[in-house]
């Protein structure tokens, strides 16, 4: 192969590569800001809801959604989420260790076949602070075992 052919091979691979460590620095900037959040502190002094969460429960988060909340069916453990009119995004629950935590969390997992591609990446976390009031983290994982967490949310009966 000549230097040309070699320089072109080089400039292809550095363009493909590209987006992908883009990706990756955008993701660990949000990762590292939601863990060092003062809500990361507050999510560490939670604990795994018990009795774990069922029926219709208000969600809120500091940007502007078309998400209103999570309705949840204990005996399921499953449930779907509220958006406006409608509700879309089914999910499984189960309680296990948080992907950045070293805590019990119950685990919203969105990986079901009903759900798009795209989003069967996205693991949610929640904790209960007080009875019905429980705060959530969202995490992306599409790197096997470097998650990236995105942002927090509240969930209120």
């Amino acid at each position: 192969m000549n230097n040309s052919k070699k320089i072109l091979l080089i400039i292809f691979l550095a363009i493909l590569m590209f987006p992908i460590v883009a990706y990756i620095i955008v993701g660990l900037i949000f990762t590292s800001r939601t863990q060092n959040d003062s809500r990361q502190k507050l999510f560490e002094t939670g604990k795994v809801p018990n009795p774990l969460p069922d029926g219709d429960y208000k969600g809120t988060v500091t940007f502007e959604t078309t998400w209103k909340g999570k309705s949840f069916n204990r005996n399921e453990q499953s449930g779907i989420n509220n958006t406006g009119n409608s509700q879309k995004y089914p999910f499984k629950t189960y309680v296990g260790k948080g992907l950045r935590d070293d805590m019990d969390v119950l685990k919203i997992d969105y990986n079901i076949s009903e759900n798009p591609f795209y989003f069967r990446l996205i693991l949610d976390e929640i904790v209960e602070l007080e009875d019905g009031t429980y705060l959530g983290k969202v995490h992306l994982r599409l790197l096997p075992g470097v998650p990236f967490t995105i942002t927090y949310f509240r969930l209120e009966k």
